[in-house]
Order: structure tokens, then C-alpha cells, then sequence
């Protein structure tokens, strides 16, 4: 009797112990399932895109959390002048982001040759690209960034000034001359200026070569390459020079050099000024700054009087991913989320920029539908994109040093400067 009893008690302490660890278990489970913290991964990401899509990178990120609850995006925005440097800084200490902006053209190569940057090619995306959207985010045959965005430069400018005043869109550089003289004489500010930021410099010149270079001479960066072209001796001489004129015939604002980017986007949005050469980036903050503003934009009309007039269009933003990330395949998820043909549309509309891909198709502005015809036309890249490093930042540079009128720079040395910087470094 007594071992039965003994028996009967060791069979319930075993069913107990196994009924125990099996709602061990099962409790072990329920929490693996519920435990929101389980598996989160934080991807980090460094760009300079803040300032015109800032928002609606925030909301891109939040969808994408909703889509992966388990991965969030960490966004840290830097000034794009000093974008390059700080990167390289991170890749140099081994502190690079999981992702990261990257420019198109030849500023990734530098990256590309040190192993920083993940080979994409291959990826979902890559055959929906347009042919030069995809041509130009590749180093050899290698795809290492997706891009986002086409910009386009051209003269921005206050539709309801120009409605009250009768001034008209030029069509040549006499004609665009005579308008800001007509401006100034009505006591406002010709043109917007802010060179404060070091970018800025770049965008007049660049307007200008696509109608006094490239249509000429669509293979004159390449022809810089083989020492066949220079900076010396081409169209940038007068470039630079008319680009000096527009200060002399004073019809940019004052204090110019002083002045920051953010504030000559306010300068047209308020109207304190008429014109603005810009990016249609810029249409972005305007619309924040003055809801109420109409804004217009023209090609800069570069030309003689009845000549075509170029057009400076070109992929403007991309993201890469660390070859070094922690989350590869979270990563890719990432750039796949950002393809989407509504996510990427909702970037285009919000940014007020043109599509990259085959298939997205986005709601223009009046703005955009306003300089979208002058794609009809010849059109060439950001010349930058094509340029060895070094040479975007010497143009940088001289711009300012020139307009500050204290070194006593001249355009020849600024020519010679370039062409140096560039044989260089190519």
C-alpha cells in the first residue's frame, strides 16, 4: 500500500514538473510573440537633404516603421558643404551610418575605391530606372546607390509681380538683362542671392554652361579628361564673367556674401525679390515660408537673340548603404520601401522634383508643368557630376573669393585654377 502511495506521488510530482515546464514554455513563447522589443534594430542615416525634405522623409519613415515595426530609421542631417567631409570622417573613424546620401556622378568614386559603399546592383529597383539615372549612380559596371529624384535649375520668379508689372519671360540674355534693369528701376532686387553657403556659387554657372557649352560641345567634360578641352580656353572665361557683370550692373542684393541660402528662398518668397536662379528644390520652402506665393519658372536664357536655350537638369539625390552595416538586409528593405512607386511619387510631389523611374509618374505643379516643356530641348547633366573631386570646391571657393573683391582674384586665374585643380586630380 505504501508504494503505491509512493508511486502515486512520484507519477503527480512528475505530471506537476512537466505541467510546469510546459506553461514555462508556453509563457516563453507568448512572450518571444508579444515582446515588442524583441528583434528592433535602429538603422542610422546621414544626409543633407533636411532643409527641402525633411518632412516628408519623416513621414516616408514612419510608413516604412508601420511596414517594419520592428526597424526604425534615425535620420541625422548635415549642411551639404560640409556633407563630404563629415562622411568621409565616419567611414575614416568606423563610424559610418548603416545608410547614406550620396550624390551622382563622380563623388562616390572616392568611396566606391575604398570599399564604403554596398554593391546594389541586382536589386528589384535597378531595371526601372531611366537609362541615365541609372548610368550615372553606377562606378564601372557597379550599381552603389539608388537615386530618388531629376532636378532642374532655371530662373524662379514671382508670377503676380510680373502679371502687376507687364514684364515678360525673356528669351535671350539681352532681353533677361534689360528685365532686371527694369526691376531695379522699380526699387526691388533683381535677383536673390545667398553665397554665403558655399553651394550657391555653383548654380548661375551652371545654368549658363548648358547654353553656352554643352550644345556646342556635349562631350566637353570628357574632352577635359583627354586634355583635348580646358577651362582656359572655353565658354567658362565669359561665364565667370557675366556671372561678375550681374553683380557689377547691381542686380543682386546687398550683402549677398553675408547672406545664407534659407534666406534668399525667403527674399522671393516675401517678395524682396523678383528672380531667383535656383533649383525647383526651392519651391518647397517658399511654399512653407508664403502659402499664398506663385511661383513661376523659366530656363536662364543664356543665348543670342533666336538661338535654342539649354537646359541644366540632373539626378539629384540618392541613398547608399554602408558596406559595413551591422543590417544588410534591413537595409536593402529600406531602399526596396523607398522604390514603391506611391512611396517615391509622394517624395517627387511633396519636393516638387521630377521622377527617375520608367513607372512613376507624379502630379506636377504649375511650376514644374511651367519649365517641363523646356525638356523638349537640349538637355545636360550638372557638369559637377562628371568633374574629378576637388574641382566643384575650387569653383566653390574662387566664386566667393572673386565676388568679395579682396584677393584681387581674376577670372583667368580662376580658369587656370580649375583646369589645375582638375588634371590633378582626374
Amino acid at each position: 500500500m505504501r508504494n503505491r502511495i509512493v508511486t502515486s506521488l512520484a507519477l503527480i510530482t512528475i505530471a506537476c514538473l512537466s505541467l510546469l515546464l510546459i506553461v514555462r514554455a508556453l509563457n516563453t513563447d507568448k512572450a518571444t510573440i508579444s515582446d515588442p522589443e524583441k528583434g528592433r534594430i535602429t538603422l542610422k542615416m546621414v544626409h543633407w537633404i533636411g532643409t527641402e525634405a525633411g518632412p516628408v522623409v519623416s513621414e516616408i519613415n514612419e510608413r516604412f516603421h508601420q511596414a517594419y515595426p520592428n526597424i526604425t530609421i534615425q535620420v541625422e542631417y548635415a549642411p551639404v558643404d560640409q556633407y563630404q567631409s563629415l562622411i568621409r570622417s565616419r567611414f575614416v573613424a568606423g563610424g559610418a551610418p548603416d545608410l547614406l546620401g550620396i550624390f551622382p556622378g563622380t563623388w562616390k568614386d572616392p568611396f566606391t575605391q575604398a570599399g564604403y559603399l554596398m554593391n546594389l546592383s541586382g536589386s528589384k529597383w535597378e531595371s526601372r530606372l531611366q537609362d541615365d539615372a541609372l548610368k550615372i549612380m553606377k562606378t564601372g559596371d557597379k550599381l552603389y546607390a539608388m537615386p530618388i529624384n531629376r532636378n532642374v535649375i532655371g530662373v524662379m520668379y514671382d508670377k503676380k509681380l510680373f502679371r502687376l508689372k507687364g514684364f515678360t519671360i525673356p528669351k535671350s540674355w539681352d532681353e533677361f538683362l534689360g528685365l532686371c534693369e527694369k526691376i531695379k528701376l522699380n526699387g526691388i532686387t533683381p535677383i536673390a542671392l545667398g553665397i554665403k553657403d558655399q553651394w550657391v556659387t555653383q548654380i548661375i554657372p551652371f545654368s549658363m554652361a548648358a547654353s553656352a557649352i554643352y550644345p556646342k560641345q556635349p562631350d566637353f567634360d570628357k574632352e577635359l579628361y583627354e586634355g583635348k578641352a580646358s577651362f582656359s580656353n572655353s565658354s567658362w572665361k565669359q561665364i565667370l564673367t557675366d556671372y561678375v557683370k550681374l553683380d557689377q550692373k547691381e542686380y543682386f542684393n546687398k550683402n549677398y556674401l553675408a547672406t545664407t541660402y534659407d534666406q534668399m528662398v525667403q527674399m522671393l518668397a516675401t517678395g524682396q525679390a523678383a528672380m531667383m536662379i535656383m533649383g525647383n528644390w526651392s519651391l518647397g520652402p517658399i511654399k512653407l515660408t508664403n502659402p499664398l506665393a506663385e511661383i513661376g519658372i523659366f530656363p536662364l536664357p543664356y543665348v543670342e537673340k533666336d538661338q535654342t536655350i539649354g537646359l541644366s537638369s540632373g539626378v539629384s539625390i540618392g541613398i547608399g548603404i554602408s558596406s559595413s552595416t551591422p543590417y544588410p538586409e534591413e537595409a536593402k528593405k529600406y531602399l526596396d520601401f523607398w522604390s514603391q512607386p506611391e512611396i517615391n511619387a509622394l517624395f517627387l510631389e511633396k519636393t516638387y522634383s521630377f521622377s527617375v523611374y520608367k513607372d512613376v509618374h507624379p502630379l506636377l505643379s504649375p511650376a514644374l508643368i511651367e519649365i517641363d516643356t523646356a525638356f523638349r530641348g537640349p538637355v545636360f547633366p550638372f557638369p559637377d557630376q562628371n568633374w574629378p573631386p576637388g574641382v566643384q570646391y575650387t569653383l566653390f571657393q574662387s566664386v566667393q573669393n572673386v565676388m568679395a573683391k579682396e584677393k584681387g582674384l581674376t577670372i583667368d586665374e580662376v580658369v587656370s585654377e580649375l583646369d589645375r585643380v582638375f588634371v590633378q586630380n582626374k
